[in-house]
């Protein structure tokens, strides 16, 4: 089977997405099929390995994140379509089609049996008014266009719309291959309950909360002086990071610019605790499986997304969202309990293998395979 992941993001940049489509693809390549990758250009200048990098794009700011938006000139789109049907494409697999514009583009264009898969979860003001009509109608189009739908679990489904015509998606999780995660795991690493060590790995932004943990910081340091802050990322909310790193509290906190994938692992599986407190917009939690399999323990904010993956025993690792004083007597309060720090290890590590690409993986061949034979 020929299978064209087809990403509105850029491929080079971190993010849940972009780790999914990659991991996905190299899967499906190891049990004998063949994949492309199709992305706007690389805002970087420098492309990333096996990606089709087509068009123009340039990134924008809504609804307290980062994106692109992109298109792809005629021409272009004529020449792509064209050698995707000399490859022999069977099915094209769209992420968040609603990014505008090359994902549609892309469909418009092939004429090819189609999965989408619907990951964002948009915050309440924007499922309102023009706006959330805008995003309905693009949903609705594609849902009724595709050979399947998917979200990544019930966060979505604010957005979308189920009836005549239009038939309900299915839920499947992203997935990613974790292993590498695993093997950067440090089980004999030891731990200091005074001076725990906490890391943020992520776009520096509201919609990712790290000015939510920058709140909760001084009360940590006031009950754990020795604990240790990493903020490892880049964004608009810099500043707010700069600023924490002057003030007496301060002083256990380390910034460094988002790493690469290698490093990021290592920075992870040197964590005790995994700060997640994004208020809003995750409809998964790919960040929390990483961490997991790492051999971090999360402390995440309780977003419709996140909910999904810290289930049952993993309820306990969630505050509510925004609630800077909830996530500091949290982190405090695992600091303080070694032995409930290591039974939340271990449930993590076991919860994260359920969401790999080798467990996951044959789900989405077969529905590739149904909606390329249908």
């Amino acid at each position: 089977m020929r299978v064209v992941e087809v990403c509105p993001y850029d491929m080079t940049r971190h993010g849940g997405v972009q780790n999914h489509i990659r991991d996905l693809a190299r899967w499906l390549e190891a049990q004998g099929h063949e994949t492309r990758i199709v992305a706007p250009p690389a805002m970087s200048g420098a492309p990333a390995p096996g990606v089709d990098h087509v068009g123009r794009s340039r990134r924008i700011g809504i609804s307290g994140t980062v994106t692109e938006i992109s298109y792809l000139p005629a021409a272009e789109r004529a020449a792509l379509a064209g050698d995707l049907a000399a490859w022999g494409a069977d099915v094209l697999h769209l992420h968040t089609p609603w990014t505008p514009l090359i994902p549609w583009q892309v469909f418009r264009a092939c004429r090819l049996p189609t999965v989408v898969t619907f990951h964002a979860t948009l915050p309440e003001n924007s499922t309102k008014g023009l706006s959330g009509w805008l995003y309905r109608s693009a949903a609705r189009y594609f849902q009724k266009r595709a050979g399947a739908s998917v979200v990544p679990s019930p966060s979505p489904m604010s957005i979308l719309q189920v009836g005549p015509g239009v038939p309900a998606p299915r839920i499947l999780a992203p997935t990613i291959d974790l292993e590498p995660w695993r093997n950067a795991a440090q089980p004999e690493r030891p731990f200091d309950p005074g001076a725990p060590h906490v890391v943020f790995l992520g776009r520096l932004e509201h919609r990712k909360g790290v000015d939510v943990l920058l709140n909760a910081w001084p009360q940590v340091f006031e009950r754990l002086p020795g604990a240790r802050l990493t903020i490892a990322g880049d964004g608009a909310q810099y500043p707010l990071v700069d600023e924490a790193m002057k003030q007496p509290w301060g002083k256990g906190i380390a910034y460094r610019t988002a790493p690469d994938f290698d490093d990021a692992r290592q920075l992870v599986a040197r964590a005790d605790i995994f700060a997640a407190p994004a208020p809003y917009g995750e409809s998964f939690g790919i960040v929390l499986i990483e961490a997991m399999s790492a051999g971090a323990v999360p402390v995440a904010a309780a977003n419709s997304g996140y909910r999904t993956v810290l289930d049952g025993p993993g309820e306990s690792l969630l505050v509510q969202p925004g609630d800077s004083d909830a996530l500091a007597r949290k982190i405090v309060e695992l600091a303080g309990d070694p032995a409930r720090l290591l039974e939340m290890r271990n449930w993590g590590g076991e919860r994260a293998r359920q969401f790999d690409v080798r467990e996951v993986g044959p789900a989405y061949l077969q529905l590739f395979e149904e909606v390329a034979g249908s």
